[in-house]
């Protein structure tokens, strides 16, 4: 899936569909991929592998988009339903501050000819990935009085906390499967009980919406 940075969104194109993200209010829009070519000056960051969400660490903090920046197949079920685990994840702040190196996968279609391994090294210490985030938000923070520095010093605070526990969740505990052809979140009974014509995102169980239903567009 690529990932395209435009002057007010995210893209996230696989396909013949994109989501568009924007960097102005955190809103998600599902358009043809065709819509490309209305975005402006659309830069190709890199490629993931799918998207797990989008969250808001404080009201006054714009949104985070959670993407799945590596992944492990870990078998397959019958029917030959690939089950995956999060292995990396990289977070993008939904707003108009450039984003850092995101540390993706460079799509060989937009970046032809540049020198670089064709899968990510892993890092020694992942924490590094976090700072770099913490340490370019910090960046773009501008406090012109002393009470805002004293307000701006506590979002960032806890900013940084729900980062690094955010991160520690998905890369640590290795807990984090999806498929994206099986739900995994319904027994096998409950699946046979009859067909239902709806696609995969819109049928996982209603636990699974509100903690983890990766997407694949």
């Amino acid at each position: 899936m690529e990932l395209f940075q435009a002057k007010d969104h995210y893209i996230l194109q696989q396909g013949e569909r994109a989501l568009w993200c924007s960097r102005r209010d955190g809103g998600l829009q599902l358009r043809p991929a065709t819509d490309l070519l209305l975005a402006w000056n659309p830069i190709c960051l890199g490629l993931v592998e799918g998207v797990i969400g989008k969250i808001q660490l404080h009201s006054d903090l714009p949104w985070w988009l959670i993407l799945i920046r590596q992944k492990a197949l870990v078998g397959k079920l019958p029917g030959d339903h690939e089950v995956c685990k999060v292995t990396k994840i990289a977070v993008l702040s939904l707003s108009e501050m450039e984003p850092q190196d995101l540390e993706l996968e460079l799509c060989k279609k937009h970046h032809f000819g540049i020198n670089k391994p064709e899968k990510i090294i892993p890092s020694p210490d992942d924490s590094k990935f976090l700072l770099k985030t913490f340490t370019h938000i910090k960046s773009n923070v501008s406090a012109p009085n002393k009470k805002k520095v004293k307000e701006s010093k506590e979002k960032e605070k806890l900013e940084r906390r729900l980062l690094e526990e955010l991160l520690k969740m998905f890369m640590d505990s290795e807990s984090f499967y999806y498929s994206l052809t099986y739900d995994l979140t319904n027994s096998v009974q409950r699946q046979s009980a009859g067909e239902d014509p709806r696609p995969l995102w819109q049928k996982v169980h209603l636990t699974a919406r509100a903690g983890f239903a990766p997407s694949n567009l």
